[in-house]
């Protein structure tokens, strides 16, 4: 299965060789120009004031542009080509607005910034410090876009090249040649990343008030802290997903948002940033593409046999089915502890809830559920010996958890597991009667889903959400979840990452619109260290037409955008600095371009029916 995916994504199918092609496509083609002139914008979340000044140097040269500019988002210059620089905006304004529709945190009484009074920093009121934007990058020919956020900051201070860790090609704050889902990416990445980073210093604020202790509103010289910043950057997406005033146009790209975003946030160690010159006919991208298609071309049928069998399994752990349970799990926790807990109005004593029996007693707090919820199977008992709310600490309980929830295939267990629920948003999470009390919750534990003799461990954190629907309507949904862990079976472990997140989260939608990231450390012959990142359906796994992959093969990254459309196909395949080969496939006919940003560089064409490049000088280079 493997071996079919990455074939399909890389347009290169077998049938082809050896077969005769169209006698045009093997028509010597006449030299690409060649057009070496740059330009550079500049993209800042909305928060700043986007008026400052704007420093910008040649690392090569070392010369130096300064200028003061009324709006860094509708700049664009010119530069030299094929040269890295290193940009930095100063903006004018020492102080933003809150980017939360939940507010940032409580204020002192009788603070400036606190324009009604209430004691909270409201959505769009002043926050007293401002950002730094840095970013370092390398001008492709043609247009390129810089998106400058905390993070890139931190890539220029620690002289770090984040693209492995991002799982992209080039640095996740660059555009070259791009599409416009890449732009609305990029974005919403952008917004994401900074909003976790002012949600972080709010936090800081809210948790000192009182205090002279300053917030640290730059990400510290250090990777050890990007995980706090990235849980809030995950909260923007679902914040703005559920809330009427949010950007829509996040539910195009949100699932892969959050897969970059999860890598971003575990990294551990990059490397540093490489700055060698780069030649503008350079072959390296076609060099790297031959090397996955190398690996993969090693591969035994038995051991491709064995790959099929593994992700086979890997999908059948994560089907319906499996997701019903994890979704079944953190609901039937959520309405009994709405229902019965120390702050609804009942007391402690045996009740039904649904198709659900419920034991609550108190001195300590425990809860032993049983019955039917969802048409799964239910046995939970629940021990919470701290029960917190606190508006500036946070609200959270911690206890010991002991379920099953089954079905006739799949038996999900949580064996005395320590489980966590935290709230953001809200001083009562559970009090039904106000709707003004929104907020987001998680509820983190591990699991072991078992199913054919296969099994799923780890760690899972799932999302429970309450906001005012666009009917004005309080709900209260489970949005999504992340699990981190191992698939272990007689054929396999296999480190795996998945995330999911509903799209669009609407009152009395029949069918959930999910969109998944999935991420595997699954090992080649030949190639132990490959990796393989999926954004799509998850029941396409094994047939992947139409999805956005990202492979990491001898520590150089790919990403593959695959689209399909009958026996039609087209990828898009980017390597670093802004390099990417456009392939399209019809039939037995190949076509498409090898590009160095918006330049041509040659030509994709089929040669006695060997799909490859042809070169201006009319060099031909096969792709096998």
């Amino acid at each position: 299965m493997l071996k079919k995916i990455l074939s399909t994504c890389l347009i290169l199918a077998l049938s082809g060789c050896g077969s005769s092609s169209d006698d045009s496509s093997e028509n010597e083609l006449t030299s690409v120009a060649v057009e070496t002139s740059s330009t550079v914008s500049f993209y800042i979340a909305p928060w700043q004031s986007p008026a400052g000044t704007l420093i910008i140097s040649n690392e090569d040269s070392s010369q130096v542009q300064t200028q003061l500019v009324d709006d860094i988002n509708s700049v664009t210059l010119a530069l030299d080509s094929l040269d890295f620089h290193r940009v930095e905006f100063i903006s004018e304004s020492t102080s933003l607005t809150c980017p939360s529709f939940d507010g940032c945190g409580r204020a002192l009484r009788d603070n400036e910034n606190d324009l009604n009074g209430n004691r909270l920093i409201d959505f769009e009121e002043v926050m007293p410090f401002s950002l730094s934007y840095k970013a370092i990058f390398f001008t492709a020919p043609g247009e390129n876009k810089v998106y400058l956020s905390p993070l890139s900051s931190l890539a220029v201070d620690e002289s770090l090249d984040m693209s492995l860790a991002s799982l992209s090609a080039t640095p996740f704050y660059h555009l070259t040649h791009s599409q416009l889902n890449d732009n609305l990416e990029a974005e919403i990445l952008t917004n994401a990343l900074t909003y976790g980073v002012i949600l972080q210093a709010a936090k800081e604020v809210e948790a000192n008030l009182g205090t002279d202790i300053e917030p640290q509103t730059t990400i510290a010289t250090s990777l050890t802290d990007i995980t706090d910043y990235a849980t809030y950057a995950q909260q923007y997406a679902t914040e703005n997903l559920l809330n009427i005033q949010g950007n829509q146009l996040i539910q195009v790209v949100i699932g892969d948002v959050k897969q970059r975003l999860l890598s971003i946030g575990q990294m551990k160690s990059t490397q540093p940033f490489d700055i060698t010159e780069q030649a503008l006919d350079s072959r390296v991208l076609l060099e790297d593409v031959r090397d996955v298609i190398g690996v993969i071309r090693l591969q035994e049928q038995k051991y491709s046999d064995e790959l099929e069998a593994k992700l086979t399994e890997v999908e059948t752990l994560l089907d319906t089915d499996s997701q019903q349970t994890v979704l079944t799990l953190s609901n039937v926790l959520y309405d009994v502890l709405s229902n019965f807990s120390p702050i609804s109005n009942e007391d402690p004593g045996t009740y039904s809830l649904g198709d659900l029996s419920v034991v609550y007693t108190d001195s300590p707090y425990t809860w032993q559920i049983t019955g039917t919820y969802d048409g799964q199977d239910v046995s939970i008992d629940m021990n919470v010996p701290k029960w917190q709310i606190s508006s500036v600490l946070g609200n959270q309980i911690i206890g010991e958890l002991n379920a099953k929830i089954s079905n006739e295939t799949t038996v999900l267990s949580v064996d005395v597991s320590e489980l966590t629920i935290s709230f953001d948003g809200t001083d009562d999470p559970f009090e039904l009667e106000q709707d003004e009390v929104t907020g987001i919750g998680t509820i983190t534990t591990d699991i072991l889903l078992e199913k054919d003799n296969a099994q799923l461990a780890g760690t899972i954190t799932a999302s429970i959400d309450r906001f005012v629907s666009p009917f004005e309507e309080l709900l209260t949904v489970v949005s999504g979840f992340d699990f981190d862990g191992e698939v272990s079976s007689e054929l396999q472990n296999t480190g795996i990452i998945v995330q999911a997140i509903e799209t669009t989260p609407f009152i009395n939608e029949e069918n959930a619109n999910i969109a998944f990231s999935l991420e595997l450390a699954m090992a080649l012959n030949g190639a132990p260290e490959f990796k393989l990142a999926y954004v799509g359906e998850l029941d396409e796994l094994d047939n992947v037409s139409n999805a956005d992959l990202f492979l990491t093969l001898q520590n150089k990254p790919l990403d593959v955008n695959i689209r399909q459309v009958g026996e039609n196909i087209n990828a898009v395949i980017k390597g670093q600095y802004g390099r990417w080969l456009d392939i399209k496939q019809k039939g037995r006919n190949y076509s498409g371009g090898l590009y160095f940003g918006d330049t041509q560089i040659a030509d994709v064409t089929a040669v006695r029916g060997v799909p490859g490049i042809l070169f201006p000088d009319g060099t031909f280079e096969s792709l096998f």
